[in-house]
């Protein structure tokens, strides 16, 4: 081809960040306790691998190769996904549990400004827009199970120390009735000597 696309870098870019969001999830989907949450997960990273193949694919078929970008902080999130954390915590720390600005700019479609896009790659941009956008939807949908999951811990752990609280006042209370009881008898036997 003679004239390189004007939106090849973007294509570039898509299929590595499309590659690392697959290994990310796919890897957090494997370690998450939650079924339902895995399930998601690991929907979204197959999401994922499938736009990277197929923008890559695109890539070939215009006649140029994917030039692999290093991103520094892809170390950082696989050592969150990989590591011990709850799910609610991983969903915090990479910010999915922020509010979704509705009425901000679309940054998705940002991506069909260029008016030298061919059809074909234009009508697979098309449909990645609409598939990210129902991925945000899946992870900020995880991301609430998690939180919900994890608020459902925090008050079976409450619950369980408040039990062993009013079990603990109980037998006090006895004790102490007990220990009154004896002392009248004490009394009583004192006044009778």
């Amino acid at each position: 081809m003679s004239d390189k696309p004007s939106y090849l870098g973007t294509l570039n870019a898509i299929v590595n960040g499309e590659r690392r969001g697959y290994e990310s999830l796919n890897a957090w989907s494997e370690k998450s306790q939650d079924p339902d949450i895995s399930l998601m997960l690991k929907t979204v990273a197959l999401r994922e691998a499938e736009h990277a193949a197929s923008f890559e694919k695109r890539m070939c078929e215009l006649g140029y190769t994917l030039i692999e970008k290093h991103d520094d902080k892809f170390e950082k999130t696989m050592k969150l996904v990989c590591s011990d954390a709850t799910d609610a915590e991983k969903f915090s720390r990479l910010g999915y549990d922020k509010p979704v600005n509705e009425e901000g700019k679309d940054g998705l479609l940002q991506l069909l400004a260029d008016k030298t896009i061919d059809p074909q790659t234009g009508a697979l941009l098309g449909r990645f827009i609409a598939e990210e956008r129902d991925s945000g939807r899946i992870l900020r949908e995880a991301c609430q199970c998690a939180k919900d999951l994890s608020n459902s811990d925090d008050q079976e752990s409450t619950q369980i120390t408040l039990t062993q609280v009013c079990a603990q006042l109980e037998k006090l209370t006895e004790a102490v009735s007990e220990l009154q009881g004896a002392n009248k008898k004490s009394k009583v036997r004192a006044v009778k000597s």
